[in-house]
């Protein structure tokens, strides 16, 4: 595997292909010194393969229609599962760690004697992983430079992160803060307070996401024992030979699989999407 380095955080931004690489997905990983590991590629990968080969199987007993639907859930987690999961885990880390630098700056600043300079000092020491670098690159900036200057510095994080508007209002103020040597406290405490709502709204969202993710486990092992029974009830050959190895079944089953990989896209389109976070201005 090649060095991930900075630019290849970089060039996530700017993907345009439907998936990303080995080497892609680890740059999302180790942006937070959590590299990929096999139990990553086990549980998105092999979870879906697992379920696909599972339902077909215990639908229609063709071993080799179940070894293609296997192939074709691990190609679906590889492309699907497995980049939206650290995708998902890159934005959450992220975001708590814009929310700790928030909270940490504005308590630095409520010391009317602290500079912006020094407060991004001492808060970019608490800072980890890729945010520290970006605020590293800020100091680096901010020394020594003119309003145009410090303008483009703070222009460049804001844009990273434009998504996060909160975010950005609370670096316009710090911009504010250096431009006019004071910072408006107040001001600077209330986007705090707005961030740190977010976030709580965050934690909420995911926490209900992950109990409708348990009901859905439940309701997979529902189906399965429901399918079992309905297969032994009348006897197993009855059910081979009258429904799993006859047309009528092909054709029953066949509906009943596009049904289910429907509900599972949308399930799983539901499971990664963090967009009701998101602040429309």
């Amino acid at each position: 595997m090649k060095v991930v380095t900075k630019k290849n955080i970089k060039r996530l931004k700017t993907q345009k292909r439907n998936y990303l690489n080995v080497d892609e997905l680890n740059a999302y990983r180790v942006a937070y010194g959590q590299p990929l590991k096999a139990k990553d590629f086990i549980y998105y990968v092999g979870m879906p393969s697992l379920l696909f080969v599972g339902f077909s199987f215990i639908l229609l007993y063709y071993w080799w229609l179940s070894l293609l639907m296997g192939v074709f859930g691990a190609i679906y987690g590889y492309k699907v599962f497995l980049p939206k999961s650290i995708e998902k885990s890159y934005k959450a880390q992220s975001f708590n760690q814009r929310n700790i630098f928030v909270n940490n700056m504005t308590q630095i600043l409520t010391d009317g004697e602290k500079t912006v300079p020094k407060a991004l000092a001492t808060a970019n020491s608490r800072s980890h992983g890729e945010f520290k670098e970006d605020i590293t690159q800020l100091q680096a900036r901010l020394v020594g430079a003119d309003n145009d200057q410090i303008q483009e510095g703070f222009k460049n994080l804001s844009d990273k992160y434009k998504e996060d508007v909160i975010f950005i209002q609370y670096i316009e103020q710090l911009e504010t803060a250096m431009l006019e040597g004071r910072a408006n406290i107040d001001t600077i405490k209330d986007i705090k307070s707005y961030h740190n709502d977010m976030k709580k709204k965050q934690t909420e969202y995911e926490v209900k996401k992950q109990g409708h993710l348990k009901d859905m486990k439940m309701l997979c092992g529902v189906v399965v024992i429901f399918i079992l029974a309905v297969s032994f009830s009348f006897g197993f050959s009855t059910y081979l030979n009258a429904f799993a190895h006859h047309p009528t079944g092909w054709i029953s089953c066949t509906v009943y699989l596009l049904l289910m990989l429907s509900f599972f896209r949308k399930f799983s389109y539901y499971l990664f999407d963090d967009s009701v976070l998101e602040v429309k201005m």
